[in-house]
């Protein structure tokens, strides 16, 4: 946990590697971890159907609302959120914790399971905005923002995978 805290939050390298290195950071873990809710969900009984959310399409307004508007008015309100977090006598851990968790609140709102991927991205964008905003504003919101749409257009080709899966079939 270590190692990964101080990849987080004591970057090394250049910006621009270190966002191509958080999105695959952020979905793989994300995904096992929404897959394993769900499972774990399943194994007690729980109808899961029942709170899978709303259907995703690959469409040219899922692209604009996922790659492009979410991030960075997302990142807008995280960073917001974290100056008032790291004004208090917070650690950089647990703001990244706090603003992670009402993120995955937020995105839970649509269906449960959504919390825990949401949750687990926000924490490394959270990482991602502390660990670069002392050199600048700017790259501290780059470092979340470019993240977080490149993750989600990972999400949105498993999307269009999934949906041209599903028409060749039929």
């Amino acid at each position: 946990m270590q190692y990964l805290l101080r990849f987080l939050l004591a970057p090394s390298m250049a910006l621009w590697k270190y966002c191509l290195c958080l999105a695959p950071l952020t979905v793989v873990p994300a995904v096992l971890l929404s897959i394993l809710a769900i499972l774990l969900a399943d194994a007690v009984g729980v109808d899961v159907a029942a709170y899978s959310g709303p259907a995703r399409e690959a469409t040219l307004g899922s692209f604009f609302s996922m790659v492009v508007f979410a991030p960075i008015v997302e990142t807008l309100i995280l960073s917001w959120l974290l100056k008032v977090l790291l004004s208090t006598s917070l650690s950089s851990v647990v703001s990244a914790v706090v603003a992670a968790g009402l993120w995955g609140l937020l995105h839970g709102i649509f269906t449960p399971f959504w919390f825990f991927g949401a949750a687990w991205g926000f924490f490394v964008f959270s990482c991602g905005y502390i660990a670069w905003r002392h050199v600048s504003y700017g790259q501290g919101f780059l470092a979340a923002s470019v993240p977080h749409a490149l993750a989600n257009s990972m999400i949105l080709l498993f999307i269009w995978s999934r949906d041209i899966a599903v028409n060749s079939t039929t």
